[in-house]
């Protein structure tokens, strides 16, 4: 590989790395993905009954250990 060619690839990455710093640094007064999310299943009977089902694992796998 000639050192030009490393040289080009390296100035890319530099220049690359410069954007996605610009960009970084654009978003930081952004709300946050899991406030943007909050509150998108409320009232859904489909998600009650998924988190109803997860609650009830947990617990089952919780007496499960402690009887272990």
């Amino acid at each position: 590989m000639s050192s030009g060619n490393v040289e080009d690839r390296i100035q890319r990455l530099e220049q690359k790395v410069r954007q996605l710093e610009e960009v970084a640094r654009s978003d930081g007064n952004a709300v946050p993905w899991w406030e943007r999310i909050a509150g998108a299943f409320k009232g859904d009977e489909v998600y009650a009954a998924a988190m109803k089902l997860g609650a009830e694992m947990r617990k089952a796998d919780q007496l499960q250990e402690s009887a272990e």
